[in-house]
């Protein structure tokens, strides 16, 4: 394009900077200052080209220069389209784009067909003056590929910092989660937001006495508590996100299920859940799970860890509510055949102005030459699964009383000590056998035994190892045994403890101590409880130092 008089090019004067380099400046208005220095170049770069003329100043503050989808330059090139502007001017080659084809595409191909001249201020490039065009300067092309290099090579030490972070259990989310925010003094740091937390213990609490996730966010919503959003907004944090579906948003069936599956607030810290392919395509996409870095005791949790792996358990299950009801039925979820192990489904059969209520087999239901029907009374079932449950709880707290004598007998303090000592022998036995055993080679290269006896000595060592490796297993499972069955028996028994006067079962208490119950017939139930390894570990501790509690369980 010629220059035929002056203001012959309407020129747009495009600025750009990546949100690492940028700080406040020029005004009221937020633009980094290294913005503010690329205008004023530009400015007194033109004070010596009458023939231009700026129709628009485009900035994109805080914008990477991998990708071409930045707001201002799409408003640029529709103006040039337009056909309104007709010159671009950078400072240089990297405020333009870090991408080495993208920037070669349009500064090539893409502006001499629409007729654009292009300048970059500090690398010496006018498209007007290049002689033999794009192509002619290799200047230009290696400058592009040098800033697409230092991009990728950002990108890789980013990554790379994020990750080690990750890993410390350091927070580097932009938002905390609802529940938290972030320490002033520590922005890695998450410490309780207390209304919030408050509010996340009732959502948990409701759920565990038998809410569905529609009826909480429907209680929350008519008790006036906001939205995490809007609660966000309502401390100052202005957060836009996909989730929203109304002019104010609203508590959801979503919203409720994120807190209820997110772990984050048992004091877990899982991070690195999503990423982007490389350094040149921003769309992001979901890890597997096993990639995901995890960190335990990052920060105080709002939920004890038993309730949410309850609640999670809960979620599991098929958990469909009636019409007429909020909350579930106590034992939803929970009931199996006998036989078939099909879930047990509840009906309502009206006769003589009277409801029936039967929970029968669900595999009958559908195939009946599969499994027999299984019909049970509702109001029959509830009260052999109450029955069961308060034998259970005394069961239990008997086993605490057996398992406290045991932890003062005399013959326990001897075993802990006798399996220390057993222990510490074997492997150092272990640790001797190896050494000979890898000394074996020197005496056989040095002449010392021969070749038949350096393969009989090392089978023989094999054996001892192999003996001495299964002793010390043994004895670290009974002391395994008596250390943990100690350590945990106050954590399940309290669970029991809290309803040892039971004499209505509803949904909290059910959760708290059932995981399944089979029905075999009217006769035969029976109940899977949980905390069932706990219990099968502290009777075996005091069936080996003490006297177990005696009856069979009844089913």
């Amino acid at each position: 394009m010629e220059k035929n008089n002056l203001n012959t090019y309407q020129a747009a004067v495009y600025l750009r900077l990546s949100r690492e380099d940028g700080d406040a400046g020029e005004g009221t208005k937020l633009v980094s200052n290294s913005i503010s220095n690329q205008k004023a170049l530009i400015m007194d770069f033109l004070k010596s080209h009458a023939e231009i003329e700026i129709h628009s100043v485009y900035a994109d503050d805080g914008y990477s220069g991998v990708s071409f989808e930045r707001p201002n330059f799409q408003r640029m090139l529709e103006d040039i389209r337009k056909g309104i502007v007709n010159c671009v001017i950078v400072k240089d080659l990297s405020r333009f784009g870090r991408n080495y084809i993208e920037a070669g595409r349009y500064i090539e191909k893409i502006f001499p067909m629409l007729g654009v001249r292009f300048i970059a201020i500090t690398d010496n490039y006018d498209s007007l003056e290049a002689r033999g065009g794009y192509g002619g300067d290799m200047v230009v092309p290696f400058k592009n590929l040098i800033n697409d290099a230092y991009c990728r090579d950002i990108s890789i030490k980013i990554r790379s910092h994020l990750e080690m972070k990750r890993k410390k259990g350091e927070y580097i989310g932009a938002f905390a989660v609802y529940g938290y925010r972030k320490d002033e003094r520590d922005k890695n740091q998450l410490v309780i937001d207390e209304y919030a937390a408050g509010v996340v213990r009732d959502v948990f609490a409701m759920k565990l006495c038998g809410l569905s996730q529609q009826a909480i966010a429907d209680k929350l919503n008519a008790d006036g508590i906001l939205s995490p959003m809007e609660y966000k907004k309502s401390i100052g944090i202005n957060l836009e996100t996909s989730f929203k579906k109304s002019a104010q948003a609203k508590w959801c069936y979503n919203s409720v299920t994120r807190i209820l599956k997110n772990e984050i607030y048992t004091g877990i810290l899982a991070q690195g859940k999503q990423t982007t392919p490389n350094y040149k395509v921003k769309t992001r996409v979901m890890k597997p799970e096993e990639e995901w870095v995890k960190v335990e005791n990052t920060h105080e949790p709002i939920i004890p860890a038993k309730d949410f792996t309850l609640v999670q358990e809960l979620l599991k299950q098929d958990t469909r509510i009636s019409p007429e009801r909020d909350a579930l039925y106590p034992l939803a979820g929970m009931l199996y055949c006998g036989d078939c192990k099909e879930p047990m489904v509840r009906k309502t059969i009206p006769a003589n102005g009277r409801k029936y209520v039967y929970y029968v087999c669900s595999g009958n239901k559908k195939d009946k030459s599969s499994c027999s029907p299984h019909r049970i009374p509702e109001a029959e079932l509830s009260a052999t699964v109450l029955c069961l449950v308060q034998m259970h709880i005394e069961k239990a707290l008997t086993l605490e009383k057996a398992m406290e004598a045991v932890e003062k007998a005399p013959r326990l303090k001897a075993d802990v000590a006798k399996f220390d000592m057993r222990i510490r022998r074997k492997k150092e036995e272990l640790e001797k056998a190896e050494k000979r055993k890898m000394n074996l080679y020197e005496d056989l290269k040095d002449g010392i035994i021969s070749k038949k006896e350096y393969l009989q000595l090392k089978a023989e060592y094999d054996r001892r190892i192999g003996e001495a490796e299964e002793l010390l297993c043994s004895y670290e499972k009974e002391a395994s045994l008596i250390l943990e069955s100690k350590s945990s028996l106050h954590e399940w028994v309290r669970a029991f403890k809290e309803y040892r006067n039971i004499q209505t079962l509803d949904r909290n208490a059910a959760v708290v101590m059932i995981k399944k119950v089979f029905v075999y017939s009217a006769d035969r139930i029976e109940i899977i409880y949980n905390f069932s390894d706990e219990f099968a570990r502290c009777m075996e501790y005091t069936a080996a130092y003490g006297e177990a509690p005696e009856g069979k369980e009844a089913v």
